[in-house]
């Protein structure tokens, strides 16, 4: 009985104190961590072309999710924060929130090393909260088309636990 006490604490505890600082999955590899008053993510699509977009969202569902998109146009990458209302395009802020260190556009292979603020349109990033990671969509005449398979999410990242 003692030792089925003890490994239901180990496990329950192993698990509250687990850690999520990294994504990946099919074309899409994300790091992340606190640094200098705001969160760096490393994010890289392996699998991305010219005229698509690929994002990452903070929210548990469509609607009410902070967004970063990742736009590939005439072989140049825009980045771009908003927030979504539900189905359909985000509303774009009027100026990008995130700091960009580095950006590159190779092939199909997007790297960025961006930073967020830590209150993200006024969402504390370092809450734990469900990040999603969309792997591609495509861009007609200038406007975000539905991304092409159902966004990967990740529950339960606590971002204030990757330093």
């Amino acid at each position: 009985m003692f030792l089925q006490i003890s490994i239901l604490l180990l496990a329950i505890f192993g698990a509250a104190s687990s850690k999520t600082c990294k994504f990946e999955k099919s074309a899409v590899k994300a790091t992340w961590k606190i640094e200098n008053n705001g969160l760096q993510i490393v994010y890289q699509n392996n699998r991305i072309n010219n005229n698509q977009w690929t994002a990452i969202g903070f929210g548990p569902g469509m609607s009410n999710q902070n967004v970063i998109i990742f736009m590939v146009q005439n072989n140049q990458v825009m980045i771009r924060t908003g927030r979504t209302t539900g189905y359909g395009p985000p509303t774009y802020d009027n100026q990008s929130n995130v700091m960009s260190q580095m950006v590159n556009y190779s092939g199909s292979t997007l790297n960025a090393v961006i930073t967020v603020p830590l209150n993200f349109n006024g969402m504390n990033i370092q809450n734990c909260q469900t990040w999603n990671f969309v792997q591609s969509g495509p861009i007609n005449n200038g406007n975000m088309g539905v991304h092409t398979s159902r966004p990967d999410q990740v529950n339960n990242v606590c971002a204030s636990q990757c330093r």
